[in-house]
């Protein structure tokens, strides 16, 4: 009577394991890529927005045209626009609306770096009025209204469960927060 495992025995369970690690590894590896991809489109488009920010308050001219300030504008799940506002003739406080509208001026038309990144949602206009460093969301700059949240996943994600989403939160006071 032999006391121990059969060599067999132990080579499949080495394998068993062998298995489960790289698979733990590769899940590890694949969460740690997301949530880097995801953490680096934030960044860019905070950055686009801090940019049309810095743009509205350094000066009122685009392309030749006087203009009231700039914004981001939500096109599709992976696309934006940097946009600026041209002045009318009676001035910056006639213009009806600060959100984008066609005929308003393109600064930048921007694609999401990764291809493998989307939105969650649309998101309202967020503008920025020349020369002061006023705020308009969705056409409103109430210090009490709730902010702006642009949310990046994954495409094909189905919910931000768990920290799989990064979002950029604008507020009326100028102020943008991102996190994850």
């Amino acid at each position: 009577m032999s006391k121990g495992f059969s060599l067999v025995e132990v080579l499949v369970v080495t394998a068993i394991i062998a298995t489960l690690s790289v698979a733990l590894l590769f899940n590890f590896g694949t969460t740690a890529r997301n949530r880097t991809a995801r953490n680096q489109v934030a960044s860019v488009i905070a950055s686009d927005i801090r940019r049309a920010q810095s743009m509205a308050l350094a000066g009122t001219r685009f392309g030749g045209n006087t203009v009231c300030g700039y914004g981001i504008h939500y096109l599709s799940s992976t696309s934006y626009y940097i946009y600026a506002k041209a002045a009318p003739a009676g001035g910056c406080s006639t213009v009806p609306t600060r959100n984008y509208q066609a005929g308003d001026l393109i600064a930048e038309n921007k694609k999401l770096i990764n291809r493998n990144m989307n939105f969650r949602s649309s998101f309202s206009d967020v503008f920025f009025e020349s020369p002061d460093p006023k705020t308009f969301l969705n056409n409103s700059s109430v210090l009490t209204d709730p902010p702006v949240t642009i949310t990046i996943q994954r495409v094909g994600q189905a919910n931000c469960a768990g920290q799989t989403c990064a979002k950029i939160e604008i507020y009326t006071s100028g102020q943008i927060n991102l996190t994850d």
